[in-house]
């Protein structure tokens, strides 16, 4: 279940992030009320992409610690039980 809610909350994130990258890539005018040409407008998108990547990477670092801890608790409670 709880592999469930992870990739539910993965499908919602990057369909944000896609919903995002659109409004950035369309939009015609920025916060500072310049123009966007093409260029501005690939830049601001990478820059998006690396902020996404990095909240990515923040994740599944997060859920493979966790998973690992979950293995050597596991491993300690089964080590318990063999010694009593």
């Amino acid at each position: 279940m709880k592999n469930n809610k992870w990739r539910i909350f993965q499908v919602v994130q990057f369909i944000l992030f896609l919903g995002v990258s659109l409004i950035l890539f369309f939009r015609k005018v920025d916060g500072s009320g310049a123009e966007n040409t093409t260029e501005v407008k690939l830049i601001s998108l990478a820059i998006w992409l690396g902020f996404y990547l990095f909240i990515l990477a923040i994740e599944y670092g997060i859920r493979f610690l966790t998973r690992i801890g979950k293995k050597i608790n596991k491993n300690l409670k089964e080590m318990r039980y063999c010694e009593k």
